[in-house]
Order: C-alpha cells, then structure tokens, then sequence
C-alpha cells in the first residue's frame, strides 16, 4: 500500500530535519508539511477517501489548533474509521500524564519524545 506522510508541527527547522531524513530513508514517500493543526486537518479532509496509509507524525502544543484539539477533530469527524491512518504523538513534552492521554485515543499508535531518531523513524514509516 503507499504511504503518504504529514508532520504537524509549529517548528519550521524541526519539520525540515523530519523531512529530509525521512526523504534519505525512503525518496519515494510523500511528505506534507503543516506548520498547526488546522492546516492538517484541511489536508487529511482531501484525503480522506484515499488507499493511501496515512502516517501523522503530530505534536502536542501548537498555535491555532493544537495536537488534543487535532486528536478530537479526528474523533468528532470519524477520520479515524480510515483503517490507513495513523497518528503518532512527537512530544518534547516530559509529563507522563500527556502520554496518558494519547493513550486514550484507539487510532493514536504511538508517543515518541523529541528528537526522533532514525530508528523511531524507521519504526514509525514501515522500514525494516
């Protein structure tokens, strides 16, 4: 199945590392960059009939929309019935209780503190 890949973060430098090492794991990938959450909630919507698997690489505090509200827009919206997407928490957050949280969320696969390492990345998109 193809994969498409959105990181949603408010950090431009930190989207930019993300990017370009996942481009060095794996050139063929799409990747959509989303400087908040309102912005990826706008594209994830043109995608939602899509084949594609949708991996969401999302952090926790952001302007406009930030990751929870993401997380209860996907829930309110049932994005989460795409059996392709899936939301991984990317966190410089240390509060064991937001890990908690995410946890309560069925279509959340993950919470990975910064900054990812390739191995988390390799975990994260499917690379062996």
């Amino acid at each position: 199945m193809k994969k498409e890949i959105f990181i949603v973060d408010d950090d431009p430098i930190y989207r930019l590392i993300v990017s370009k090492t996942i481009g060095k794991l794996d050139s063929s990938l799409p990747i959509n960059e989303c400087k908040n959450g309102e912005i990826g909630l706008a594209k994830l919507e043109d995608l939602k009939n899509s084949k594609h698997e949708i991996i969401v690489l999302l952090d926790i505090n952001m302007p406009i929309v930030n990751g929870w509200e993401f997380l209860g827009a996907i829930e309110k919206y049932n994005f989460y019935n795409l059996d392709q997407l899936m939301i991984y928490m990317i966190s410089s957050s240390i509060d064991t209780s937001d890990k908690v949280k995410a946890d309560q969320y069925a279509f959340v696969k993950g919470f990975y503190h910064k900054p990812l390492t390739n191995e988390d990345l390799k975990i994260i998109i499917g690379i062996d």
